[in-house]
Order: structure tokens, then C-alpha cells, then sequence
């Protein structure tokens, strides 16, 4: 299984690309981090350790 992880104002690996990627791995799933970008485990570490927990 994959999990990817962005952020909504990540330009680095946008959102848009993400979930390109996503469709094209079976079983990957794909969560969109609102109001982040390309940092969200420094710019908002709790909401990101919720995603790893």
C-alpha cells in the first residue's frame, strides 16, 4: 500500500500531480493537507502526525 501526502499550496508536488499519481497505483491512497504546502510535518506538525497514527 502507498500513502501520499500533500499540501494544498504545495507547488513542489502539487496537489494536482498527486493525485495523478495516485490514480495511476493501484491501492494508493491519497489525503490533501488544506491551507499547507510543501512542509505540513513543520508547518503543522499535529495535523500531520494524525495522518501517521
Amino acid at each position: 500500500p502507498l500513502f501520499l501526502l500533500t499540501g494544498e499550496y504545495d507547488y513542489s508536488c502539487t496537489p494536482e500531480d498527486s493525485q495523478e499519481l495516485a490514480r495511476l497505483i493501484p491501492g494508493a491512497e491519497l489525503a490533501i493537507m488544506p491551507g499547507l504546502g510543501h512542509f505540513p510535518m513543520s508547518e503543522a506538525p499535529q495535523a500531520f502526525m494524525s495522518h501517521l497514527l
